[in-house]
């Protein structure tokens, strides 16, 4: 069965506009993805600072604390890398994935040489050099906390 001329034109728009919709829906639904992991990764650096860091020095002898902080730090820094590396590879929009990478970065970035050094620093008493590390660990996960906002508050 051949088309006449107008019904082809119909046709083709149909199926140009059906593309459109599967692609539209598709960005919709990934870019919900990113956003949600954005939202969790906010989520889980403001419930980390404000109550399991508090509460691990107000329960934790200090040796204890240290301990615990140490086997944590690692396991935060490579899940809060691998949920910012998935956001940023799913999404659509091109400045949120480059913003996205330079987070994760940052996240490999305080994994490793940052921690072992604030370790290293604790462990030979060396107090200003643990200090001005820890500093920069800290001033790293808030600028990282605000850009998880920033993205929010944007969408």
């Amino acid at each position: 069965m051949r088309l006449c001329p107008e019904q082809k034109n119909n046709s083709q728009l149909l199926e140009h506009f059906r593309k459109r919709l599967i692609h539209y829906n598709l960005e919709k639904y990934v870019n919900s993805l990113t956003q949600s992991l954005v939202a969790a990764n906010a989520g889980i650096i403001i419930f980390f600072s404000g109550i399991v860091t508090p509460i691990v020095f107000k329960a934790l002898k200090p040796e204890h604390a240290s301990k615990y902080l140490r086997a944590f730090f690692p396991r935060l820094y490579i899940t809060l890398f691998a949920t910012t590396i998935v956001a940023a590879l799913v999404t659509f929009d091109q400045v949120t994935r480059s913003i996205l990478i330079v987070v994760a970065a940052l996240f490999l970035l305080s994994l490793w040489p940052i921690t072992p050094a604030i370790n290293k620093a604790t462990d030979s008493s060396e107090h200003i050099k643990f200090k001005v590390l820890h500093t920069l660990s800290v001033i790293i996960l808030m600028g990282q906390l605000a850009t998880f906002i920033y993205l929010l508050v944007k969408w």
